[in-house]
């Protein structure tokens, strides 16, 4: 598949919208594939976040839901 650099752009920022529907689906990925075994790590990578807003996402979910640890 090719992207231009037009398409790359679009994408990414619907990627990165702020909306809330948005943001809890993406951390509700985050954390499936950090259930499946995946490292903060790689979760970042594949979903094109950085670390740092993986690892929040934990500490709030673990905050919600203690006994999910």
């Amino acid at each position: 598949m090719f992207l231009t650099e037009n398409d790359r752009e679009t994408l990414l920022t619907a990627l990165n919208a702020k909306n809330s529907e948005v943001v809890q689906a993406r951390m509700a990925n985050a954390l499936l594939l950090l259930a499946d075994g995946l490292s903060v790590e790689d979760v970042a990578g594949l979903m094109y976040l950085d670390e740092a807003s993986v690892t929040g996402w934990v500490s709030v979910f673990s905050k919600r839901n203690p006994q999910g640890n």
